[in-house]
């Protein structure tokens, strides 16, 4: 989302134009948009751990600004393994198969771990060190 601040950035400054009236006093226009939108959290790496009582999770992201594709295997579970997908926005993640068909709730990125709630049971990820 870097170039949409900056386009924003662009826009407004793009927007003075010279009055007939001759030069007036307006407020300040406080800091860019992008300034306020917290920098994607980091969630390269290799992610592994469960979901509670049931299957285990391993999970290859890559990260290319706020960009993630990867590989999410889930064991026992052909039907929602395979490439992933998604966006990062601050410290929250969210996937979906590459081909489309499923997506998983918004996800918590807190250092090295990711939780969240996926379908109807707790997801628990901790970053390979």
């Amino acid at each position: 989302m870097p170039l949409l601040g900056i386009a924003a950035i662009v826009t407004v400054a793009g927007c003075g134009g010279k009055s007939s009236s001759g030069p007036t006093a307006s407020a300040p226009a406080g800091p860019p948009p992008s300034a306020s939108v917290a920098a994607p959290a980091n969630v390269n790496g290799t992610w592994t751990g469960a979901l509670v009582g049931g299957a285990p999770v391993a999970m290859q992201l890559k990260q290319t600004g706020a960009n993630v594709t990867g590989d999410l295997r889930v064991g026992g579970r052909a039907d929602i393994s395979g490439p992933v997908e998604g966006t990062v926005e601050g410290n929250t993640i969210k996937l979906r198969e590459r081909s489309g068909f499923g997506s998983a709730p918004l996800l918590s990125v807190r250092g090295d771990q990711i939780t969240g709630i996926v379908g109807g049971t707790t997801l628990d990820l901790r970053r390979a060190r």
